[in-house]
């Protein structure tokens, strides 16, 4: 068995090794402030690594789960944060994207803003009292429809990028369900009223 990296994929290490000496200028300034690397988000933007993993046919640079594996170990390198930031990103939007249970039109809404309006997506899942782990329930935190979405109450925990999202996807117990299992993903933007972190 051949385990070696295609040339594509030592284009791509090497591309990311090259933004990763970029970001390890300023890795060690946001660990003393506490801060968001925002200007390797941007980076990340406008080099096209939002799209990376979405499909061609959603618009995306069709990247694999493997090509991600290699972005992310040489990203990592530099600035870890960066690097966990582009992880989390993907493993937001890419699930959505795959799963059978998401329709057609929320799946070309989160491709719109990711390919499109090149919005950086955060996920926030976990609770107080549950894991991070989609099938963990109850969920405490409930979504009520109002006129033009939905009105979210309660308290989420452990989330990457939070303030620095463009979107964050949270997961809410629908209003007027019934059973314990039920569960519903909304996307949440920055400076959204009532936000607080």
């Amino acid at each position: 068995m051949d385990f070696s990296l295609s040339l594509d994929q030592q284009r791509l290490q090497q591309r990311c090794l090259e933004l990763a000496a970029d970001f390890a200028a300023r890795s060690a300034g946001h660990d003393r402030e506490a801060s968001h690397p925002i200007e390797n988000y941007d980076r990340l933007r406008a080099e096209g690594f939002l799209e990376f993993t979405i499909a061609k046919a959603w618009g995306g640079a069709g990247g694999s789960f493997l090509d991600h594996t290699i972005a992310y170990e040489a990203l990592g390198q530099g600035c870890p944060s960066t690097a966990l930031a582009f992880n989390m990103h993907a493993s937001v939007v890419m699930p959505v994207l795959q799963s059978p249970e998401v329709s057609v039109a929320a799946k070309q809404r989160v491709a719109d803003l990711v390919v499109r309006q090149q919005q950086l997506i955060g996920g926030n899942f976990s609770e107080p009292a549950t894991t991070s782990l989609i099938g963990e329930r109850p969920l405490s935190a409930q979504a009520r429809p109002v006129d033009g979405g939905y009105s979210i109450t309660g308290r989420k925990m452990f989330a990457s990028m939070l303030q620095a999202a463009d979107q964050v996807m949270v997961m809410t117990y629908p209003d007027g369900a019934t059973g314990p299992f039920a569960g519903m993903l909304l996307l949440v933007p920055r400076g959204a009223a009532g936000l607080r972190v």
